[in-house]
């Protein structure tokens, strides 16, 4: 995918709640967003266990906007807000 500074593979950025399974993400909540995310090009997804997944998730979209000038193509959609943004803390 193309952005504004480079190039990346990356499509989404997304976690799971604090509890939920990988699988139950997948099949429930989540399974719109990867759904828009395979329609953008998504091809392959790497899930990685962490005590406190809303805030790895908000690091890792941040550290791709510094580096790519935006946040990852599904990450970019209406009503999504970028890590920091005012009200990021009632954010579910």
């Amino acid at each position: 995918m193309d952005y504004r500074s480079g190039r990346s593979a990356m499509v989404l950025y997304a976690c799971s709640d604090a509890g939920e399974t990988l699988r139950g993400f997948v099949a429930g909540r989540g399974a719109r967003q990867l759904d828009r995310a395979v329609s953008a090009g998504a091809r392959w997804i790497r899930f990685a266990p962490t005590p406190d997944p809303r805030r790895e998730l908000d690091r890792l979209l941040e550290g791709f906007i510094e580096r790519f000038g935006s946040p990852p193509i599904s990450n970019a959609g209406a009503g999504r807000r970028t890590p920091g943004a005012k009200g990021d803390e009632d954010t579910p």
